[in-house]
């Protein structure tokens, strides 16, 4: 009897650790990763943190109505080891958003990249290429042809 209790207690504690990381979602899930489409507004908010970083911004559509974009981003410590500068982009900035974009929720994409009002293109490269860089003990870099958020866009 007490092997049994044992065993049940084990089980239902295996599954009540398991339903946290259950509900984490995948970004190839939930966003459309094909060609990204672009938004063009003000940033609202900013939310740099775990388990998902937030930029709220605020975009003027042509009836002159405004409607509030969420763009999530990857988690606050994986940018900090990408070396993302996370204090970049600000409240009140105003940003042009290239972001896949939900396949369930309207207003909502995932953030691919950002050029900034001075023309300045700021952008992750993402978890393969850090990982690349780690395991060959090489200095993490965006892949070749594209630009870093330490390089400006050039006409």
């Amino acid at each position: 009897m007490k092997r049994i209790c044992t065993v049940l207690w084990s089980v239902s504690a295996a599954c009540l650790t398991a339903l946290p990381s259950a509900a984490h979602h995948s970004v190839a899930i939930n966003f459309e990763r094909g060609e990204p489409i672009e938004i063009h507004g003000t940033v609202k908010e900013v939310h740099m943190r775990n388990p998902h970083s937030q930029y709220v911004v605020t975009v003027r559509e042509k009836d002159g109505t405004d409607t509030d974009w969420f763009v999530e981003w990857s988690d606050r410590n994986s940018l900090v080891r990408r070396g993302v500068d996370l204090d970049l982009i600000k409240p009140g900035d105003t940003v042009t958003f290239a972001l896949w974009p939900s396949q369930r929720l309207p207003n909502v994409g995932y953030f691919v990249q950002a050029v900034l009002a001075d023309g300045s293109i700021y952008r992750d490269c993402g978890f393969v290429q850090y990982r690349e860089a780690v395991a060959k003990s090489a200095k993490f870099r965006c892949e070749e042809g594209t630009r870093d958020n330490s390089q400006r866009a050039t006409q």
